[in-house]
């Protein structure tokens, strides 16, 4: 019982290591695309503006251009960004999380048999000093109930048994 009871108790540890583990593997995974994203935003407006500018200026103008070019950038940032932000567990996590909820489940019920066992080793030590209070407020009421009675029935049937038959 109690071995069942660290058992789960530790199955549970694990599980929610386990759920632990899933969980920042995803925030390092989206911090990682983040920080891609912003990378490429950076280089980005750096380099591409350049020749972005420098294609559109003809046809654009200058101020255009340059907006033109900006606003590119920013929108490849932004799918990066939508990328990483989607990014969601496996399965794994939702094993995880059934494994936590078998062991709270068998937690629970090995915490309920351990009661009860309690409980009884209770009833029974209640029972007997009961028993011992009775022996010694009323010694001979006990004795009679506890020795004599059983000790009349035992040669009654003792008697009944030997009846010669005829």
């Amino acid at each position: 019982m109690i071995d069942n009871l660290i058992r789960d108790i530790q199955l549970l540890s694990r599980a929610d290591s386990l759920i632990g583990k899933i969980w920042l593997h995803m925030i390092t995974r989206r911090f990682g695309l983040f920080a891609f994203a912003g990378l490429i935003a950076a280089f980005g407006l750096g380099m591409a503006n350049v020749a972005g500018f420098y294609a559109l200026q003809a046809a654009w103008g200058p101020v255009w251009a340059a907006a033109l070019v900006a606003l590119a950038d920013f929108a490849l940032a932004a799918i990066i960004m939508f990328v990483g932000k989607s990014a969601r567990p496996g399965h794994e996590l939702e094993l995880a999380h059934d494994v936590r909820k078998m062991a709270l489940d068998s937690i629970q019920a090995d915490a309920r048999d351990i009661k009860l066992a309690v409980d009884a080793v209770a009833r029974d030590l209640t029972q007997t000093k009961d028993a011992i209070a009775g022996f010694l407020h009323h010694p001979f009421d006990a004795a009679t109930e506890r020795l004599l009675i059983p000790a009349v029935l035992s040669i009654i049937r003792s008697l009944r048994a030997k009846k010669p038959q005829g």
